[in-house]
């Protein structure tokens, strides 16, 4: 779906705004385009990106609460699939990502030296 260089500078994308600040899935699409371009299959792309880096322990998925983050409590793999599972029901419904849609990202703790930065 991705070369190899795409990848690469995909995860240099979210490791770079993650270590700034909270990221919502739709700053994922927006990072996929930037790299990739548009297209019609953007949605679905970066719902594969975003899949891919959860299962990797790159990024940590979760809820953004008035406490600060919660990671979501499964797997990394459970949750990369549960994230391609509502990127593609977003897609057959035609529905754009906004703010908080399928979750917020933190870095994971191999990338970040400790536990998700919050």
């Amino acid at each position: 779906m991705f070369a190899d260089e795409e990848w690469d500078l995909l995860r240099e994308c979210v490791v770079e705004a993650c270590a700034d600040d909270y990221v919502y899935f739709a700053e994922i699409v927006s990072m996929v385009k930037d790299v990739v371009g548009g297209g019609d299959d953007l949605l679905a792309r970066a719902g594969e990106v975003a899949g891919r880096f959860v299962a990797e322990g790159l990024t940590v998925p979760g809820e953004l609460h008035r406490t600060g983050f919660v990671a979501w409590s499964v797997a990394p793999a459970a949750a990369a699939e549960r994230i391609r599972r509502e990127v593609a029901q977003m897609v057959r419904d035609g529905v754009r990502p906004t703010l908080g849609s399928v979750c917020w990202f933190v870095l994971g703790e191999a990338v970040s030296g400790g536990s998700p930065a919050e």
